[in-house]
This record gives structure tokens, C-alpha cells and sequence, in this order.
């Protein structure tokens, strides 16, 4: 069988509709998940069942799912900051000293965007779970009776696609679906980015 290859054009999505004065927030995201933030996933991963620490699957999903999101945005509308001014979608930045020695982290907007449950959830919904099931599928895969896609966990554990979750539908009730729980470990508690018109 071939190999269909995705589109390379970024995707947008809305995470959150517009209500009165509110604008809806969108965000666009690579077209599919980079190989970097793969990367940097399984290494989350990882590390969180190297931790062994209750809720391991959970905190696994959402380590997964967070990376995927933190690495894939490319831009966004709709987001401000405590100001009520919007803000642009930024990384993490490494703070040095005089010698280059790294000295702290400046958290970005990302990460904010990270620590907002609402936006996090919306943005698994549509986009990490999409992915990882067409992923899946390209693979062959079928989920599993406990939720993780056949093949995610190769070699020593590392998970190559988030645990599978409740998604809830358009009436707001779950439906049976995948989705990746979320960790704290990964959601810093850092200055918070809001829906504009909050």
C-alpha cells in the first residue's frame, strides 16, 4: 500500500467561539506535528514513566499532548495578556549571564497558553487527537481496549502518541474518543494568557 502523504499548509483552528464582544480564538498550527516536537514529546514522556508516580498514564498524555501543542503553534488570535493587550504567541527563553552560562528561564506566551485548561483541552481536541489518529491509521494501528494506540510505547516505554479520553461533543457531553490527560509537570504555574475579552 502507498504512503499518502499529508499537506504541508498550516491548519487553523477554533479553539473557542466568539460570544458577544469576545472574538473567537483561533490558532494555527503546523499542518502535522513537526519532527522536533515528536522529539521532545517522547522525551516527556519518558521522563514521567522513569518518575514512576501515580496517575502515570495520565500524566504521560498530557506530557505528550503538551509538547505537541508547545512546539506546533504558529500563531494565534483572539489571546491577551494581563494588560488586555493582545500578544503573540512566544517560546520559552534562557536566561545567561555575563560568561553565557545559563542562569533561568523567561516563560513565553506558550507556556501560559499551557497553564489555561480551556484552551489546552480544545486544542487536543482539534488537533493533537486528529493527528494521532490518522497517525495510527497510516500506521495500521487500531486503538487498544485501554485506550493507547497499538505501537505506542516502543522500546523502554516511550510513548509515541498520546492515552485516548472522553471527547466531549458539540452539546458539551463526552463522547467515546481519544484524548491525553494533562500533568502539572507541564503546566507551570506562570503569568496567564487570556481569552480576549475577559
Amino acid at each position: 500500500m502507498s504512503y499518502a502523504l499529508g499537506s504541508p499548509v498550516p491548519v487553523t483552528k477554533t479553539l473557542v467561539d466568539a460570544a458577544g464582544d469576545r472574538p473567537a480564538v483561533t490558532v494555527t498550527f503546523n499542518a502535522q506535528p513537526s519532527p522536533l516536537s515528536l522529539r521532545a514529546a517522547r522525551r516527556a514522556v519518558a521522563t514521567i514513566l522513569r518518575d514512576g508516580q501515580p496517575n502515570v498514564a495520565e500524566r504521560a498524555g498530557d506530557a505528550f499532548t503538551a509538547e505537541i501543542i508547545r512546539h506546533n503553534i504558529l500563531a494565534w488570535t483572539g489571546i491577551v495578556g494581563a494588560d488586555l493587550a493582545p500578544i503573540e504567541p512566544t517560546h520559552d527563553r534562557d536566561l545567561t549571564d555575563a560568561e553565557g552560562k545559563v542562569t533561568g528561564v523567561e516563560p513565553g506566551s506558550i507556556s501560559a497558553f499551557l497553564t489555561e485548561p480551556r484552551l489546552v483541552e480544545a486544542a487536543d481536541r482539534e488537533y493533537v487527537l486528529p493527528w494521532s489518529e490518522r497517525d495510527a491509521e497510516k500506521n495500521g494501528f487500531a486503538p487498544s481496549l485501554n485506550g493507547t494506540s497499538a505501537g505506542a510505547t516502543p522500546g523502554q516505554g516511550t510513548a509515541t502518541s498520546p492515552a485516548k479520553r472522553g471527547r466531549k461533543g458539540a452539546a458539551g457531553t463526552k463522547t467515546q474518543a481519544s484524548r491525553p490527560a494533562r500533568t502539572k509537570s507541564t503546566k507551570p504555574g506562570r503569568t496567564r494568557a487570556s481569552v480576549s475579552g475577559n
